[in-house]
């Protein structure tokens, strides 16, 4: 005899899991909680997610698919070069501080910052995620090396590592009320600094 068909939509559940732990935060997020946001039912929780646990790891995955996908095409894209730093750092400014949003940061970089001495799946995904991001932005760098934006520079990896640390502060001061002029002064410094080690 078939199953009874599940009542609730998994991907718009996981979406409102997604976003109460992004506003949150991981051990703030009661099971009770998420089962009141999610719609469902706390056996239809462990049924198809498994588990708080397991169920903020599918988070971590859902929101790199739909919200930071796109960054990562941008950066690894065959023609990326310093304009899409540029670009990618102008995006970061302006849309951590979009005038009426609650400052929720980046759920990645929150996560990291909350689980960042803790083990399993979330911090592995979190470290891949960082790593990910450093080696996107080096592509990048090499990428203006190539078009002759900037001369060679005697360490691109630690440039690139330069650069994951800058944006992932301008997400976490972001999160904490700074303004867009102080994020954009931050952009500045950095990409002026980019071309001066390569100058």
């Amino acid at each position: 005899m078939a199953g009874r068909p599940r009542e609730f939509d998994e991907t718009d559940a996981l979406e409102e899991a997604m976003l109460l732990f992004w506003r949150q935060g991981y051990e703030s997020t009661s099971l009770s909680e998420l089962i009141e946001h999610m719609s469902i039912s706390r056996q239809s929780l462990y049924n198809t997610f498994g588990g708080k646990q397991q169920l903020f790891h599918r988070v971590l995955e859902h929101y790199q698919q739909t919200r930071v996908a796109g960054v990562f095409q941008m950066l690894e894209a065959a023609d990326a070069d310093l304009h899409t730093i540029e670009e990618y750092f102008a995006n970061v400014a302006t849309y951590t501080t979009m005038p009426g949003e609650v400052r929720v940061g980046c759920l990645m970089v929150n996560t990291t910052v909350e689980l960042a001495n803790q083990e399993g799946d979330a911090a592995t995904v979190v470290r891949r995620f960082g790593m990910r991001l450093e080696k996107a932005l080096l592509h990048a760098l090499r990428g203006a090396r190539k078009a002759g934006q900037l001369a060679e520079q005697p360490d691109p990896k630690a440039m690139a590592q330069y650069l994951t640390t800058v944006v992932q502060g301008m997400l976490v001061v972001s999160k904490a009320g700074a303004s867009r002029k102080q994020l954009q002064s931050t952009v500045q410094l950095a990409l002026a600094s980019v071309r001066a080690v390569s100058s």
